[in-house]
């Protein structure tokens, strides 16, 4: 597949300009899925994404865009999923992913990391309805570290969060959900713009949700 580096924005195509090629997306993915008890569902997936022309930050100007010549992704997700009882749920993921500069350019050699990407990946979540309108569900979210730009001279540290929801249905295709992030109230780091120029996480934040559905 391919992506126009103008986006949308098609009249500032410039064929003349190396930096306006069209980033190009080369992917080879396998997976499966088993149950190998009734009502536990496996999965997994293998894959390799290779993208050619792409575009960064500037670790020295982030008001600059750069070409990173030729990234590769290569990663291995595993999930499983098992209804408990007919009231507890349980699933978790996990993922292994590797993703590095393959060609070397102005902004990046070969072999540099390419940023926010974590090389591990947990999430874990469980919900319980005690009753036919009351649920509540807790899950915990973690990363291993990652590196802040294509310099790969700032680490952004691992962190864990965890999560929580309460669900209550109010009456026949209406529901209330309060979900509330980061509980424990983690400092954490999970996104930068630069090397200099670093995101920290939400603090603790709620949030309540009606749905109706006709």
């Amino acid at each position: 597949s391919f992506l126009p580096q103008s986006g949308d924005q098609f009249s500032g195509l410039d064929i003349a300009s190396e930096a306006l090629k069209p980033e190009r997306f080369d992917n080879l993915e396998v997976g499966a899925k088993w149950e190998p008890l009734d009502g536990l569902l496996a999965t997994a997936a293998l894959y390799q994404l290779d993208r050619l022309n792409t575009r960064a930050v500037d670790p020295l100007d982030p008001t600059r865009t750069v070409l990173t010549g030729e990234q590769r992704s290569r990663g291995l997700e595993l999930g499983l999923e098992r209804n408990i009882t007919h009231r507890w749920q349980i699933s978790a993921g996990y993922s292994w992913q590797d993703a590095e500069i393959r060609r070397t350019t102005t902004a990046a050699p070969a072999g540099r990391k390419v940023p926010l990407v974590p090389r591990h990946s947990l999430s874990l979540w469980t919900r319980y309805d005690a009753t036919r309108a009351l649920g509540a569900g807790l899950g915990l979210i973690a990363r291993s570290k990652s590196y802040a730009s294509l310099s790969n001279a700032v680490t952004l540290p691992s962190y864990a969060r965890v999560d929580g929801a309460l669900y209550y249905k109010l009456g026949r295709g209406v529901e209330a959900q309060l979900n509330v992030e980061n509980i424990l109230g983690a400092d954490y780091f999970p996104t930068a713009h630069s090397d200099n120029n670093i995101a920290p996480g939400a603090p603790r934040t709620a949030r309540l949700t009606l749905r109706a559905s006709f």
